[in-house]
C-alpha cells in the first residue's frame, strides 16, 4: 500500500513531526498520522496539581524506546462510517449533532478496537489504540503542566463543561477546531474521552515504565479512558486525569484515537 508524507517517498524515513495517512483501497485515507520519536516523561500528577486524584499516583518515569505514530485528531464519524458500511455495521449515532468531522462517539472498546483490525487489513501497517503510557506522552508533548498550555485552564483550548468554547457542556466539537499541542495533536483534552487498551488500575503501583499495555490476564475489569470530554468540568481534562469504562457500553462522551508502531 502506498503511505503519502507530506510530500515524501514512502521509501522515505519518518520522523517524529512527520505527518503521514495510509491510502484505501478504492480511495479516500486513513486517519492522518503524527510521528512521535523516543523519549522519557513523568507520567500522573504532583500532589500540589490542583484538582488531581489518587489514581494519577505516584507519579513515575516512563521510557519510551521506541517511536510510534498517533492519530493527528480523534478518529472521526467520517473514518468510522466508511468501516461501518463496508462491514454491514450499524453506524453509530451522533445525538443529532451531526457526523462528518466531529470525533465518532457511542462506540465500544470492542468496535475501536475492530476499526484498528479493519485499518490493519486495508492498509498492511498495524493500527491499535495508544496505551495509556503512550497516550499521556503524547497528549503531553514535552510539557509539565496541568494542561499542555500550562496550568490555568484559560478560555477556548477546548470543549468541557467550562473551557470557554461554544460548545460547552452541550456537545462535541468538530475535530481540529482548537490549536494543536507542541507535537501537532488536536483534542488531546477534551472534546471526548478516548478508549486506551489498559485494564483499570486504582493506582500506578507496579505500573510498566516503558510505555506498554498494562493487563491482567484472564482480567474483567474496565478498561482505562483518557483525556475528558465536552461535559466534565476542568479538572477532568487535565493531561493527568484517568477514568474508566465497561468495554461493552457505548455513551456519547466516548470516541477513540488511533496509534502505530513504526
Amino acid at each position: 500500500m502506498k503511505t503519502v508524507a507530506d510530500n515524501m517517498t514512502s521509501a522515505e524515513p519518518l520522523t517524529p513531526g512527520q505527518m503521514f495517512f495510509d491510502a484505501l483501497p478504492g480511495g479516500g485515507q486513513a486517519p492522518q498520522m503524527v510521528v512521535v520519536g523516543p523519549g522519557r516523561f513523568i507520567m500522573g500528577s504532583p500532589e500540589s496539581e490542583y484538582g488531581s486524584f489518587n489514581d494519577e499516583k505516584p507519579q513515575h518515569p516512563v521510557e519510551i524506546d521506541y517511536a510510534f505514530a498517533i492519530g493527528r485528531y480523534p478518529v472521526t464519524f467520517d473514518n468510522y462510517d466508511r468501516f461501518a458500511r463496508e462491514t454491514g455495521r450499524d453506524l453509530p449515532g451522533d445525538e443529532g449533532w451531526g457526523r462528518g468531522t466531529r470525533p465518532v462517539i457511542n462506540v465500544s472498546f470492542a468496535d475501536a478496537e475492530a476499526y484498528c483490525d479493519w485499518l490493519t487489513e486495508q492498509t498492511g501497517r498495524i493500527y491499535r489504540l495508544p496505551s495509556e503510557a503512550e497516550w499521556e506522552y503524547a497528549a503531553r508533548a514535552g510539557t509539565t503542566t496541568a494542561y499542555w498550555w500550562g496550568d490555568k485552564l484559560g478560555q477556548d483550548h477546548t470543549v468541557c463543561e467550562s473551557c470557554g468554547s461554544r460548545w460547552d457542556d452541550e456537545r462535541t466539537a468538530p475535530v481540529g477546531h482548537f490549536k494543536p499541542n507542541p507535537w501537532g495533536l488536536h483534542d488531546m483534552l477534551g472534546n471526548t474521552w478516548e478508549w486506551c487498551p489498559d485494564h483499570w488500575h486504582e493506582s500506578y503501583d507496579a505500573a510498566p515504565s516503558d510505555g506498554s499495555v498494562w493487563l491482567e490476564e484472564g482480567s474483567q475489569k474496565p478498561r482505562v479512558l483518557r483525556g475528558g470530554s465536552w461535559l466534565n468540568n476542568p479538572v477532568s481534562v487535565r493531561c493527568a486525569v484517568r477514568s474508566n469504562f465497561h468495554p461493552h457500553m457505548k455513551v456519547n462522551i466516548i470516541g477513540f484515537r488511533v496509534c502505530s508502531t513504526l
